[in-house]
C-alpha cells in the first residue's frame, strides 16, 4: 500500500502551531535563572521567537530570525550545518546577543512546492556554560504542506565494514548516470559517528541514491580522488526502508607518474598512480644491451625498479610511455660506480635484510626470507644452519635471478625444533648481484619458541555450491591478514601456530576469480566485491584448539 507521507501533517499543521505557541509563552514566562553561586547551569537556550515561524508555508523571505532567552554563540558551525535541499551560497549566519540571522544570498532561488530544512546540530549554544541545543533544525515550505517522508539507512566501506562520520548521502529526483557530476541533490544528510543517517522532510517520489566522500565539500562527484556508493535501484521514498550503502574508490582513468627517484647506483624508482604493468621505458640517444636492462614491478604493480648497468654516459635520458601516450620525459645525472663504492651516505654494496630477528623468539612455521639489496645474478649452491651442536648444510632455493621479480632466496627442506638456538651461516661470496658485487660472510642467531605457546582454529567452512570462489582471511585485531586461502567448495581449513590473540575472519566474494578484493566502478554500475565477517568471538589461547563452523547462504 503507497503511503502519503505529509497528508496527517497538512490537516492538523494550526493546531501543531497553536500547542507550539503555548509552549513557548509559558517557557518565556517561567525561565529559570541561576542566582550566583548556586547550581551550574545545564538549561540550553530556549527559542522565544521565529520570524518567519518555524514551519512556514508559502515561504518567500529572504531572511531568517530565532530569537532565544540567553546570549547564544555558534560553535563548529561549518561542520554542523545541513541545509537540504542544498542551495547554490551558503546563506550569511550571524548572531548578535540573543538573536540569530539567517540572510538568503540575493542570487539564491528557492525551488517552489519543496520543504527546506536547516539543520544547525549542535552549533547553537549559550555563552556561559556551552549548552547546546541538540539537533537544532528549522524548517519552512515554499508550498502549501510540509513534506514528511524520510529515509534511513547506514554508510559503511565496502572493504572492511567501517564506517565514518560526515559521508554524504544525496537524494536525486532524476536518474541519469552524470547527475553526481553536473549538478546538486535535491536532499540530503551526513552520516553520523556509527555510520548511520536519516534524510527528513522529503517529497513523496522514487530518488537515485549516491553516497560520497565529499572532500572539497561541492555535493558533485569528482572522480576516483574521492569515494562513492550507489543503490543500484531507485528509492521509493514512501516506504521509508533502511538501506545499507557500500562506499568504495574507484580504480583511476587515467594513468600517471607520481613521483620518481634515483639515490643510488643502477637504479630508479617510478611511482605510478595505479597498477603499471604495461608501461615502456625507453632511453633516448643511447640503447643498452638485453642483459643490461631489469624491471622489476611491485606486488600490486604500482611501482617499478628499474635497475641498469653498462652506460658510459654522464646524463641518462628516459621517456615513459602507456600505449601510444607519452606520460613523461626525465633526465638523470648519472653516478658513477666508483663514487657509489665510496660514497659515506649510500654507499654501494650487496646487502642482506630478513624476515626474523635474534631478539625474539622466532615462529616454528616460519618461511624463511632473505632479501637481498640488488637482483641476484649468481648463486651458490649451500648456507649452513647450525642447531646446538649439529651443522646443517642446506641447499638454496632462489626465485629469481636477473629476470625475476624479487631479490630473496631461501633454504630448502628446512624443519625447525622447538626451544632451539640456531645459527645461520652464509659464506662470503655465496651471492653475485647485478652489479658483480658478492657478499660478506653473514652469521644470523636465533632461537625457536615453544609448541604448547601457539593455538589452533579448525574451521568447517560452509559455501553454496558451484557459486564461484572465496577469498578466506584469518585477520589480526589491527586487520591485518595473518593467514590467507582460497575456497571453492565447503571444506575444512587448518590455521595452526597462531599466537594467543583475538582474531577475525573474513569472506571476500570473489566473483571474478583473481584472488583478491576489487572495488567497484559507478559508471558500469559495478558494486565492490561482497565482504562478509564472521561475527562471533575468536579468542586463541596457547596450548589450545578452537574448532568453528561457518556457513554462508546462497545470497551471500
Amino acid at each position: 500500500m503507497s503511503k502519503h507521507c505529509n497528508s496527517s501533517y497538512r490537516a492538523n499543521r494550526f493546531f501543531v502551531f497553536g500547542i507550539a505557541a503555548f509552549i513557548t509563552l509559558f517557557y518565556s514566562c517561567a525561565q529559570v535563572v541561576t542566582p550566583g553561586g548556586g547550581k551550574k547551569d545545564i538549561i540550553p537556550p530556549r527559542v522565544t521567537k521565529y520570524q518567519p515561524d518555524s514551519a512556514q508555508l508559502n515561504f518567500n523571505s529572504k531572511t531568517i530570525q530565532i530569537n532565544f532567552d540567553e546570549f547564544v554563540q555558534l560553535k563548529d558551525l561549518n561542520n554542523q550545518l545541513i541545509i537540504s535541499p542544498p542551495l547554490k551560497t551558503t546563506p550569511d549566519i550571524s548572531i548578535k546577543n540573543k538573536t540569530l540571522t539567517l540572510v538568503f544570498d540575493k542570487k539564491d532561488t528557492l525551488k517552489p512546492n519543496t520543504t527546506y530544512g536547516i539543520s544547525f546540530g549542535n552549533s547553537v549554544q549559550d555563552i556561559t556554560e556551552n549548552n547546546p541545543i541538540d539537533n537544532f533544525k528549522y524548517l519552512f515550505s515554499t508550498g502549501s504542506y510540509i513534506d514528511s517522508c524520510s529515509l534511513k539507512g547506514k554508510v559503511e566501506l565496502g572493504f572492511n565494514h567501517s564506517v565514518e562520520k560526515g559521508v554524504m548521502v544525496m537524494l536525486y529526483s532524476r536518474f541519469d548516470d552524470s547527475i553526481v557530476y553536473k549538478q546538486l541533490p535535491d536532499y540530503f544528510a551526513k552520516t553520523k559517528d556509527d555510520g548511520s543517517f536519516q534524510i527528513s522532510n522529503v517529497k513523496n517520489g522514487k530518488y537515485k541514491l549516491v553516497v560520497l566522500k565529499d572532500a572539497n565539500s561541492n555535493y558533485k562527484y569528482d572522480g576516483e580522488s574521492e569515494s562513492i556508493g550507489f543503490i543500484d535501484e531507485a528509492i521509493d521514498i514512501t516506504k521509508n526502508e533502511n538501506v545499507l550503502v557500500e562506499l568504495f574508490q574507484e580504480i583511476p582513468k587515467k594513468l600517471f607518474l607520481k613521483k620518481n627517484t634515483y639515490d643510488s647506483y643502477g637504479k630508479i624508482l617510478f611511482v605510478f598512480n595505479k597498477a603499471a604493468d604495461s608501461v615502456q621505458i625507453n632511453p633516448i640517444d643511447f640503447t643498452f644491451k638485453d642483459n643490461d636492462v631489469l624491471l622489476q614491478y611491485s606486488r600490486n604493480k604500482d611501482s617499478l625498479t628499474y635497475w641498469f648497468r653498462g652506460i658510459d654516459k654522464e646524463v641518462l635520458k628516459l621517456q615513459l610511455k602507456n600505449g601510444n601516450k607519452i606520460l613523461d620525459t626525465l633526465e638523470y645525472k648519472l653516478i658513477t660506480k666508483e663514487d657509489a663504492l665510496k660514497s659515506k651516505r649510500n654507499k654501494l654494496g650487496l646487502y642482506l635484510t630478513n624476515n626474523f630477528s635474534g631478539n625474539q623468539a622466532l615462529d616454528l612455521n616460519t618461511v624463511f626470507n632473505f632479501q637481498l639489496s640488488q637482483p641476484i645474478q649468481k648463486v651458490g649452491e649451500y648456507l649452513f644452519l647450525r642447531a646446538d651442536t649439529s651443522l646443517v648444510k642446506s641447499k638454496i632455493e632462489t626465485s629469481s635471478s636477473v629476470t625475476g621479480r624479487d631479490n630473496f632466496f631461501k633454504p630448502y627442506d628446512v624443519k625447525l625444533k622447538e626451544s632451539t638456538k640456531y645459527h645461520f651461516l652464509i659464506p662470503a661470496g655465496t651471492f653475485t648481484d647485478f652489479f658483480g658485487l658478492t657478499n660478506d660472510s653473514i652469521k644470523i642467531d636465533f632461537k625457536t619458541q615453544d609448541e604448547k605457546y601457539y593455538g589452533t582454529v579448525k574451521l568447517k567452512l560452509n559455501v553454496p555450491s558451484g557459486k564461484g570462489q572465496y577469498v578466506l582471511q584469518l585477520l589480526d585485531d589491527k586487520e591485518n591478514v595473518v593467514r590467507q586461502t582460497v575456497v571453492g567448495a565447503t571444506q575444512t581449513i587448518l590455521f595452526d601456530y597462531l599466537h594467543p590473540q583475538q582474531y577475525k575472519l573474513k569472506i571476500i566474494v570473489d566473483d571474478n576469480k583473481n584472488g583478491k578484493w576489487d572495488t567497484g566502478d559507478y559508471l558500469k554500475k559495478q558494486q565492490p566485491e561482497k565482504v562478509i565477517y564472521y561475527t562471533g568471538n575468536i579468542t586463541i589461547r596457547s596450548n589450545w584448539d578452537l574448532d568453528l563452523e561457518w556457513k554462508l547462504s546462497a545470497e551471500k
